[in-house]
């Protein structure tokens, strides 16, 4: 169900963006419980198949059983808690500890002990399967969760999110995986998450990177702990881009996909609490959110462009690299780049932070505005209170 926002106001402490024990809080009641993007489904087609990823300090993988069903794990042998598997690929018909080649199957259940009788006796087979965690799919993408079964089902999750679908699918051959960006940034996660959601700035901040999206001009509609964020600034329906936005793209010669002349469906995807989809019509981007400490956080950003298209992908970067505002030869405001133009902000607040005149005054109202960041609020909220029962917790 989508709906719009209350009037806004502050819900979380200032010390909740640089205060150790809250992060570790969160780690616990938040993190440990959090649906994240891993994969697309395509990377995972065949039996075997796997990928890694980690969220916070869980090693994680997804693999694809002999059943053909998606099974999600702790990326931990029982044996010494070596990690099993690196990176991605095929594990065949077995996952092997290459530490001393304890083995389990594609299921998870331990099968096998190199010099079982000899150094054991015997091994309780059922006591020593594998870790399990939770997986979910969704329009070809592939969530994964630490938490075996999750507070929050997946099902309730992802609920209403397809009464925003996009034309984008990443397995059909219209697009080719481009790279991967990484932003390290000196600022908590939140700080960041509620620069993404704020339509206040954008007008302003980004006036040369995105144009007029004045609070008028652009609206952020609420999907469960989700948000969408459209451009409202053409006659008709809303947009996935501004009308700066795509001046400059089509002016620069990218290339438009197939069907996206008039693209209505959402710019941005805020997935709660670390995922992030930028659909548009020269592409898509996934960003995950990764935060590293209480006062650090790198952003993943993975972008697909249309077959064929050999352009330069990342507006003020390349392919794998990293962006740090510190190693600039410019400064944030002449990169043309509006990610690193709210990087720039959201270390200024952060320096911020500790200063005991740091208070956040009256929030501009609206879905266009600043009513988002109280949504996010509540929904940090929710899980560190343990209210997960309701889809956001009440004001």
């Amino acid at each position: 169900m989508t709906d719009d926002f209350d009037a806004p106001r502050q819900r979380l402490p200032r010390t909740a963006y640089f205060d150790a024990a809250w992060y570790a809080k969160e780690l616990d009641a938040l993190f440990d419980r959090a649906w994240v993007w891993v994969a697309t489904e395509g990377q995972l087609k065949d039996p075997g198949d796997f990928v890694t990823c980690r969220v916070l300090h869980h090693p994680l993988f997804v693999v694809r059983d002999a059943d053909g069903e998606l099974r999600a794990f702790h990326n931990v042998c029982r044996h010494r808690g070596c990690e099993l598997v690196e990176g991605r690929g095929n594990l065949g018909t077995a996952v092997r500890c290459p530490y001393h080649r304890w083995t389990y199957s594609l299921q998870g259940a331990l099968r096998g002990v190199p010099n079982e009788k000899e150094c054991f006796g015997s091994v309780p087979r059922t006591a020593m399967s594998l870790h399990a965690a939770a997986v979910g799919v969704h329009q070809g993408m592939v969530y994964v969760n630490p938490h075996p079964n999750p507070p929050e089902p997946f099902d309730a999750w992802i609920a209403g999110l397809d009464e925003h679908a996009w034309p984008h699918r990443l397995d059909d051959g219209s697009m080719r995986f481009a790279g991967e960006l990484r932003y390290e940034m000196r600022c908590n996660w939140k700080v960041f998450y509620e620069n993404a959601v704020d339509g206040y700035h954008l007008g302003y901040l980004h006036d040369r990177t995105l144009g007029k999206l004045r609070p008028h001009n652009n609206v952020w509609r609420r999907v469960g702990r989700h948000a969408m964020w459209y451009s409202t600034e053409r006659d008709g329906s809303p947009q996935s881009s501004s009308i700066l936005t795509a001046q400059l793209a089509d002016g620069a010669g990218a290339q438009r996909l197939p069907g996206h002349e008039t693209p209505n469906y959402p710019g941005v995807v805020m997935l709660f609490p670390l995922t992030v989809f930028s659909p548009n019509p020269w592409g898509f981007y996934i960003s995950v959110i990764e935060p590293t400490g209480p006062e650090s956080t790198t952003l993943r950003t993975l972008s697909w462009v249309p077959e064929g298209f050999w352009g330069r992908v990342f507006a003020g970067g390349g392919e794998g690299e990293v962006v740090r505002l510190e190693e600039l030869k410019e400064h944030p405001l002449e990169s043309g780049n509006f990610q690193i133009e709210d990087m720039w902000i959201c270390e200024k607040i952060q320096r911020n932070l500790r200063s005991p005149r740091f208070a956040v005054g009256p929030m501009a109202n609206g879905p266009g505005a600043e009513s988002p960041v109280m949504h996010f609020q509540q929904s940090v909220l929710a899980y560190l209170q343990g209210q997960l029962g309701d889809r956001v917790a009440a004001a």
